[in-house]
């Protein structure tokens, strides 16, 4: 199966819903898990993506959540913090969300599928999976946005940056983010090293959208990288134009394999101050504010011209590809995965 399949500028946010083969329990968190059992699905399907996958782990062209359970959430909350293991039940449907940051990952997902469905015989479904000691079967995949959940989905760059760009922003912008698995930050100071790298347990601004800034110009097709710039955005963060409003936010851990995790869980909203840089498709920015050339504008999907981005319409831009890729540590185990209220 080939891996030059066209259109890499597609995201796309699914959920599988599984089926326990037998009765039997399982850590509460299982990012680590899932991370791994679906690298070893890839590589059955096809090697020489999985190869890809994780060789360019520091890419992280896709995320993996924990094993989602049908149970209350205080509950599942609570065993994770003390590392309990939770039952599994084979009359019952269990979730795990993928999102695929590469769009030659959809159709070869889609194409193993198919084979996999292929190789059903006299009505039996045969095994989909294996997380830690545990086999699933699988029942369905759900990638409409339209879904009830609320974490299923797909777009591309395109149609994010042409969403945004059509936004009248007022002189106070809110944005609200909410962060439903455990979620922090490996941050080492950029002005002084002395004391090492920690693990950050806020959201504040400057831990989350520079980030995300990286992430887009690592994960953008080339046209359209340098719409967000991740300088700018810095710097706005810096002279305190964008700022915490509220938050309900808790701290929280789980279990890897060898080690703890700390982070933290909730919501946090944040004010976008303006005024904005004044653009418009006859005046854009400079090249140095907005990586395009003096007098040229951005050309998505149709033909009508998109000025160069205002900051704050980079940094919306930015918290909605995180619905996407996740925000902060470990988001292909995991962690991180957040979406904007």
């Amino acid at each position: 199966m080939s891996f030059s399949i066209p259109n890499p500028s597609r995201l796309y946010a699914l959920l599988l819903r599984l089926r326990p083969l037998d009765t039997g329990t399982i850590m509460p968190f299982s990012g680590e898990l899932v991370h791994g059992a679906w690298l070893e699905w890839v590589r059955q399907a096809a090697p020489d993506v999985a190869a890809t996958l994780h060789d360019g782990n520091r890419r992280r062209l896709f995320t993996c959540s924990s094993l989602q359970f049908p149970l209350p959430r205080s509950r599942v909350l609570q065993a994770e913090r003390d590392n309990t293991h939770l039952p599994l039940d084979p009359r019952k449907t269990y979730t795990i969300r993928l999102t695929l940051l590469l769009g030659e990952l959809f159709p070869l997902f889609y194409n193993s599928l198919m084979v996999f469905n292929s190789a059903e015989s006299g009505g039996t479904k045969p095994p989909f999976i294996r997380i830690g000691k545990q086999v699933f079967l699988l029942e369905e995949v759900l990638s409409s946005p339209d879904d009830v959940s609320g974490w299923t989905g797909y777009t591309s760059f395109a149609a994010l940056v042409e969403k945004v760009a059509a936004m009248k922003l007022g002189p106070n912008q809110a944005l609200a983010l909410h962060f439903d698995s455990l979620t922090t930050f490996n941050w080492r100071s950029p002005l002084n090293d002395r004391y090492g790298n920690h693990y950050a347990k806020l959201p504040l601004p400057g831990y989350v959208f520079p980030g995300l800034a990286r992430r887009w110009r690592d994960l953008a097709p080339p046209e359209l990288a340098g719409v967000v710039q991740k300088e700018r955005v810095e710097r706005y963060i810096e002279e305190e134009g964008m700022v915490v409003e509220d938050y309900d936010l808790r701290t929280h851990r789980v279990q890897f394999v060898g080690n703890p995790q700390v982070g933290f869980l909730g919501t946090c909203s944040y004010l976008l101050r303006g005024p904005d840089e004044h653009t418009t498709p006859d005046a854009p920015l400079t090249v140095g504010q907005s990586g395009y050339p003096q007098g040229v504008s951005l050309h998505v999907g149709g033909t009508q011209p998109i000025a160069p981005l205002t900051v704050r319409q980079q940094i919306l831009l930015l918290a909605q590809f995180a619905f996407y890729c996740g925000v902060g540590y470990k988001t292909p185990m995991g962690m991180g995965r957040v979406r904007m209220l």
